[in-house]
């Protein structure tokens, strides 16, 4: 979920957009009675739960993330080259008759001689290649594409988890996407940074509020971001990521473990750091919705509803408590309704860091 960011980081980014039931316990002694015996009993290991450090904290991420294509555009009277050659949204232009394609600006140096150019692109899961050949436009004598690209984005969003196990750190709760074309941002190079939080317009019915960001002077992060998965994005940190609250870590929860009830949050909305907030579960969704809309949370705080209005945009990937256990992160804010929002499962987001490590 991204806020509103204040600063440029030197030579990363081009942009920066402000756009995150209860099981029985296993391996207890069962008695029987006298003179039964257990029959075809089998001895079953239960492998221990993952500790992880529950995070809390708000950071700035920012991404270098590939030439990606967010909309074609005529040049004047000429029509798009770049739609003529069949280019389309959300493609992410890898290389230019077979150099690879790292910035916008590379990109332009490349077409300024008005050669027919070579692409190879990434469309989805596919690689596409197509011919196209630069147009002058009439308004400046330069030679365009007729493409709108970005290659870099910024935010502001919260910590999930630090696994001291393998350094590694879980934040958002869900993807990255391009504002304009709703792709999910590939990922170049990037890093999370430590950001403060400088002011909060709070949610109202209708209108989701934000927390407004600043990691200006940041020049040190806090960890490399690896992968931009649907579940959030995923790295491995510059080192031990300290936790506020709980500094020695909480079992991390199955799904089977997750109940309505009575819950926590723990998030950052002033320069107090994080902090530990009441909220309940209000039901768990199908196995069928999306991941990230895995539970229904509700904010049930006064401070925190005082503050806020309940959950605001920047406070994606904010870590759920309940019973001593993280189960999930917040992920979305229901616009009519603020004070409720959604939740993903932590055992979904730890399956994906697993599968980048892969």
């Amino acid at each position: 979920m991204e806020a509103k960011v204040r600063r440029r980081l030197g030579g990363l980014l081009a942009a920066a957009m402000a756009a995150l039931m209860l099981s029985p316990q296993l391996g207890a002694e069962a008695r029987l009675p006298e003179g039964m015996a257990a029959v075809g009993a089998v001895n079953a290991a239960v492998e221990p739960q993952k500790v992880l450090v529950p995070g809390g904290q708000s950071v700035g991420v920012a991404l270098r993330t590939g030439v990606v294509v967010v909309g074609n555009s005529d040049l004047g009277r000429t029509p798009s080259p770049a739609r003529l050659a069949g280019l389309k949204s959300g493609d992410v232009i890898q290389s230019l008759d077979g150099e690879a394609v790292t910035g916008a600006k590379q990109l332009s140096a490349s077409i300024a001689d008005g050669e027919t150019a070579h692409l190879r692109v990434l469309r989805g899961g596919d690689v596409v290649e197509c011919d196209v050949t630069p147009a002058r436009d009439e308004r400046d004598g330069q030679y365009r594409l007729g493409a709108w690209v970005r290659d870099s984005t910024a935010g502001v969003g919260t910590l999930t988890y630090y696994d001291p196990e393998d350094g590694g750190f879980g934040a958002l709760g869900h993807a990255i996407t391009d504002v304009d074309t709703g792709v999910v941002m590939p990922v170049g190079d990037g890093g999370i940074y430590p950001n403060r939080v400088v002011a909060v317009t709070p949610s109202k019915a209708g209108s989701p509020g934000e927390l407004t960001g600043d990691f200006l002077g940041e020049t040190e992060t806090l960890g490399s971001v690896s992968k931009n998965g649907d579940s959030g994005i995923f790295g491995s940190a510059d080192g031990p990521i300290a936790g506020a609250l709980y500094p020695e870590g909480l079992p991390a929860a199955s799904r089977s473990q997750v109940h309505p009830g009575a819950a926590s949050l723990i998030t950052t909305v002033d320069d107090g750091g994080p902090r530990e907030y009441a909220c309940e579960v209000v039901r768990l969704s199908d196995r069928g919705q999306s991941a990230s809309r895995a539970m229904v949370i509700r904010v049930t705080d006064p401070e925190l509803l005082e503050k806020t209005g309940g959950i605001v945009q920047g406070m994606s990937g904010s870590p759920i408590l309940q019973d001593g256990r993280i189960i999930g992160a917040v992920t979305h804010v229901m616009v009519n309704d603020p004070t409720m929002g959604y939740g993903i499962m932590i055992e979904t987001m730890l399956k994906e860091a697993e599968e980048s490590e892969e």
